[in-house]
C-alpha cells in the first residue's frame, strides 16, 4: 500500500498575475508626457521624442496586453497611443506652420532687399 500524500489535494493551483511588462503603462506614461512637453513648450525636442517612444510603446504595450487578456493594459496602451499620436501630429502641424510663416517673411524681406 502506497504512503498516504504528503499534500491533499486541494484543486487547481491559483494563476499568477500577468508580469507587470505586458500592459500599456509606459505608453501612457510617455503619451502624457509628450502632451506636456508639446503644450506648455518644455523643450520641444523632448515633446517630440517622447511622444515618438509613446507611440511605439503604446502599440507594443496595447499588443502585449491584448495577447495576455490584460484590460487594464489594453486600456493603458490605447489611451497612451492616442495621446502620444495626438502630439506627433501637433508637432507636425506646429512644423509646417513655423515653415510656412518663415517663407512669408523670407519673401517679404527678400523683397523688401531688392527695393533698396
Amino acid at each position: 500500500m502506497p504512503p498516504p500524500p504528503l499534500i491533499p489535494n486541494t484543486g487547481p493551483l491559483p494563476q499568477p498575475p500577468p508580469p507587470l511588462h505586458e500592459n500599456g503603462g509606459p505608453g501612457l506614461v510617455l503619451g502624457v508626457l509628450s502632451i506636456i512637453c508639446g503644450l506648455l513648450g518644455f523643450v520641444p525636442v523632448l515633446g517630440l521624442i517622447t511622444s515618438v517612444l509613446g507611440v511605439i510603446f503604446g502599440v507594443m504595450g496595447f499588443a502585449r496586453a491584448r495577447d495576455a487578456g490584460n484590460q487594464g493594459g489594453v486600456v493603458c496602451g490605447i489611451i497612451g497611443l492616442v495621446l502620444s499620436g495626438t502630439a506627433v501630429l501637433l508637432w507636425v502641424i506646429g512644423m509646417l506652420f513655423l515653415g510656412g510663416l518663415l517663407a512669408i517673411f523670407g519673401g517679404i524681406l527678400g523683397g523688401m532687399a531688392q527695393m533698396k
